[in-house]
């Protein structure tokens, strides 16, 4: 028995070459990562047959350029033609004191090695991981059993009772004994199968189904996102690019099938912990960082996210906000993915958070929000437009601005209470649509411009009503525009008002009817003293109607 890692020295003939070593070295993470995940998933899982698969793969274009691949197996580590490769501490769980554990001192693969043989082989690894009070067999007897015949090693047997020299430390093991067992091709060679199940040897006793139901209990407990713990031990342990990549892509398959199952616990944990993981990569391992962007990058485009298009409308108050956790954290490339789910079926609470979502995203990049501004689907728009109302940015304002002329009433409506709460620099903006054609906008505008008394609002309207000549079908339009005045005015229009009112001659004309009246009621808007008098002045007017316009608006 050998004493430890130290046992490995260089072979005869000169060291191994580096490309080679490093070649080498790049296989175990392999193999450590595939056998990790063998364990972790059950057969068929996505996750376990891409690290599987990425293995043969790997192992395939060693032996291809190597011819052969020889593990020299020691209680704490692995080594190639006398130089380490990998060293783990001696204990139970560790992959070499697994193996020298069970008597084997060399394993070698050769070339035509199969995915079959691989996964075969890791399974006889887990399998006797860890070692059971009453172990029913051991690694060497089933490899001895399988007979993979790409797959050779050596073993030593331990009698305890007997005298060292009656191990049989060739026993039919070796090569060649088991070259005359069974010919060496893949021609001959199949997986045994399982032994058939005898259900009456299988059947449970009430305390065995109370045990398995406390285990159930105990599952559902837990945190559903521990397993990936060892995804994110196996980034942290491998920085070799080949294997970080295969990691990168697993995760990158475990984000979209858990999105897909609504388990928003698992996609929010996976986004939130590769940026730590960044951090956590030494200098060298320059390429972690665009690996993990282009993740990002991937999760983030309309391939994966429309899968919310389907389930969105059965997510409840509670699943939708742990969905906006996790889509926060994505690229903004992802808001014409996310725009869609706006006009979905949901409450209003729900729509709120997504907007909010979106604009989480577009304060990152406003690139993909201004794209939607072209949109041809109004339904989209319409909600879409209160992203850029919460956003603050000069590019949204500018985006508010384009869509006031959008085609869709709702859109203008929206995009016009946005640009009123812009401040004084934006009302300009907001008062083109004064004369829209949708009546509700023209009234939204004007109510927007009254709310409360405001130096720029009364600008804008002073100077409108001053140039602007009215046709006879505006009558309510005029009066809607001087009670605007009214509400944000102040004494520096009761000059224009007084003219308008009083100061011009009464012939017949339905315009100047409208805006006589509509200066009445601006004046009585404004309320000051000033205001007031020419309102009692016109009263005591000579002319009736004058009078009449003055009092009423004067009571009022």
């Amino acid at each position: 028995m050998t004493a430890g890692i130290d046992h490995l020295s260089p072979a005869e003939g000169g060291a191994i070459g580096a490309d080679k070593l490093e070649a080498a070295r790049r296989l175990i993470s392999s193999l450590l990562l595939a056998r990790k995940n063998l364990s972790l998933y059950p057969e068929g899982h996505v996750i376990r047959m891409n690290s599987l698969e990425a293995l043969a793969r790997q192992m395939g274009a060693f032996l291809d350029r190597y011819g052969e691949l020889k593990l020299e197996i020691e209680r704490d580590g692995l080594g190639i033609e006398g130089e380490i490769i990998h060293t783990e501490p001696p204990e139970e769980g560790a992959l070499p004191f697994t193996l020298y554990r069970d008597g084997l001192r060399w394993l070698a693969f050769t070339h035509g090695l199969q995915l079959a043989e691989l996964t075969e082989l890791l399974r006889i690894i887990t399998r006797y991981t860890l070692l059971s009070e009453e172990p029913e067999g051991d690694i060497v007897t089933d490899l001895w059993e399988k007979g993979l015949p790409h797959i050779r090693y050596e073993a030593v047997d331990f009698f305890w009772d007997l005298e060292p020299e009656a191990e049989l430390g060739q026993a039919p093991r070796r090569e060649e004994d088991v070259a005359s067992l069974r010919e060496n091709t893949m021609d001959h060679w199949e997986p045994t199968p399982d032994p058939a199940i005898d259900p009456d040897a299988i059947e449970l006793s009430q305390y065995d189904l109370a045990q398995i139901r406390t285990m159930v209990c105990l599952e559902e407990e837990g945190d559903p996102t521990a397993y990936l713990d060892a995804l994110l031990d196996s980034l942290l342990q491998h920085h070799e690019q080949e294997n970080f990549e295969i990691i990168i892509e697993i995760f990158e398959e475990e984000f979209r099938a858990a999105l897909a199952r609504r388990d928003f616990a698992v996609t929010f944990r996976i986004l939130a912990s590769l940026p730590a993981i960044l951090d956590a990569c030494p200098p060298e391992a320059h390429w972690a960082a665009p690996m993990i962007e282009d993740f990002f990058l991937s999760v983030s485009r309309p391939g994966t996210i429309s899968v919310l298009l389907d389930i969105w409308p059965e997510l409840d108050a509670v699943q939708a906000q742990k969905a906006m956790h996790t889509l926060r954290l994505l690229q903004p490339v992802a808001i014409p993915a996310l725009a869609p789910l706006l006009a979905r079926r949901q409450s209003a609470k729900i729509r709120d958070m997504l907007v909010d979502t979106i604009a989480s995203l577009a304060s990152r990049d406003m690139a993909p929000l201004e794209s939607l501004i072209r949109t041809r689907d109004e339904a989209v728009m319409e909600k879409l437009v209160h992203v850029f109302v919460r956003l603050t940015s000069e590019r949204a304002t500018k985006c508010l601005v384009r869509l006031i002329r959008h085609p869709s009433r709702h859109v203008r409506q929206e995009a016009v209470k946005g640009l009123m709460k812009r401040g004084p620099g934006s009302l300009k903006d907001a008062f083109s649509l004064i004369e829209d054609k949708d009546e509700t906008v023209r009234t939204l505008v004007l109510k927007q411009m009254g709310q409360s008394r405001d130096e720029t609002a009364e600008s804008i309207l002073l100077q409108y009503l001053q140039n602007r000549d009215f046709a006879r079908d505006q009558h309510g339009h005029v009066i809607a525009c001087f009670t605007a005045l009214g509400r944000c005015g102040s004494d520096r229009s009761v000059p224009f008002l007084r003219q308008t009112l009083v100061g011009q001659s009464w012939w017949p004309s339905f315009g100047r009817s409208a805006v006589r009246e509509g200066a009445a009621a601006a004046l009585a808007g404004i309320g000051t003293p000033q205001s007031l008098k020419v309102l009692d002045d016109a009263a005591r007017s000579l002319n009736p109607v004058l009078r009449r316009l003055a009092r009423e608006y004067r009571k009022g």
